[in-house]
């Protein structure tokens, strides 16, 4: 919900009169809490009560019962603007993006219950110039389900057929030979599998992303979030929110981590500015903000192992264009 609030907050500050919001696996509007058994919002119900609301929905769902449910929602609701569309998502996103102008911001959430999401659908939402993406990669759940480890099994026709259809190509594969011959990990695989996604988002012109390792109470990896998008400064407001909680980010180490980072990439360098470093560092899974940055050039100022060029008078900050060398 505070994805989806901060996203809203970006786009209606930026001044953008018309932004979209796409549930691809809209569920009921509701759901249960694995922790409590209490009846909590779902996706799309947590989408209407963001202020201020986008404007419009689009909700997809291919159960008949879970549809009636998101029809009740409608009078909960009655100043808000959403379509439902029953069927497959990634038969029903056509009809959806046809909705859409293509330079509109259009907000998708890719929640699958299993490995029902598939490239092809991830590629038609990527030709919208101001498409974003929070996906759930469910690979834990869901997608190796389809990769049998015992002896004697092997992934069938229709395991690969829906492997394919998951990941676009069979760059899966020899991830999934590596692990059957337990030569790697459970986790390393997990990365590995996710390395490869990203990859493919990259190749869709989503340049800049992070993802979040959700986990359960008992501290166990349940699926990855994954927030894509074109533009950088999408990637710079929302990573406020992915990074917020993070256990890494209270220890001793993560700021000299930080600033060991952007030194080693950056050392011998003659200009460069805030921006550069941005752009080369800030996307990725890292669970670095902004501010991070920021913070990690004035101590490096302080180290005597930055020097501004042309600084301004009495400035203790740095902004995008700011000039500096790190020696």
């Amino acid at each position: 919900h505070n994805y989806l609030g901060a996203y809203s907050n970006i786009l209606s500050r930026a001044g953008y009169k018309e932004y979209y919001f796409i549930d691809g696996f809209a569920s009921t509007g509701f759901c249960k809490s694995k922790q409590t058994s209490k009846t909590i919002r779902g996706s799309a119900t947590l989408a209407l009560t963001v202020n201020p609301p986008f404007s419009k929905y689009f909700f997809i769902e291919l159960d008949d019962d879970k549809i009636k449910e998101l029809e009740n929602l409608r009078p909960l609701f009655p100043k808000l603007n959403f379509e439902i569309f029953q069927g497959d998502c990634n038969i029903e996103i056509v009809k959806v993006l046809q909705k859409i102008a293509d330079n509109n911001p259009l907000l998708a959430l890719l929640d699958p219950q299993a490995g029902d999401l598939y490239w092809d659908t991830i590629q038609k939402i990527s030709k919208k110039n101001k498409a974003e993406l929070l996906i759930n990669f469910p690979f834990g759940m869901a997608i190796n389900r389809y990769m049998p480890l015992e002896d004697g099994k092997d992934i069938d026709s229709e395991m690969r057929e829906k492997l394919n259809k998951i990941f676009g190509v069979e760059v899966w594969e020899p991830i999934y030979r590596e692990r059957k011959k337990g030569t790697i990990t459970p986790s390393q695989a997990r990365e590995k599998y996710l390395d490869i996604y990203l990859i493919g988002l990259k190749q869709l012109g989503f340049k800049y992303y992070t993802v979040k390792n959700l986990k359960n109470s008992k501290n166990v990896h349940i699926y990855y979030l994954i927030f894509a998008t074109h533009h950088r400064k999408g990637l710079e407001k929302i990573k406020d929110n992915f990074v917020e909680g993070e256990p890494e980010r209270e220890t001793l180490f993560f700021k000299q981590d930080i600033i060991n980072a952007v030194y080693n990439e950056f050392a011998g360098s003659q200009k460069i500015s805030l921006d550069i470093v941005l752009e080369k560092m800030l996307t990725g899974k890292n669970i670095y903000r902004v501010q991070d940055f920021k913070d990690a050039l004035i101590q490096l100022e302080k180290d005597k192992k930055l020097i501004r060029i042309n600084p301004r008078p009495r400035c203790r900050s740095f902004n995008d264009t700011d000039l500096f060398k790190i020696i």
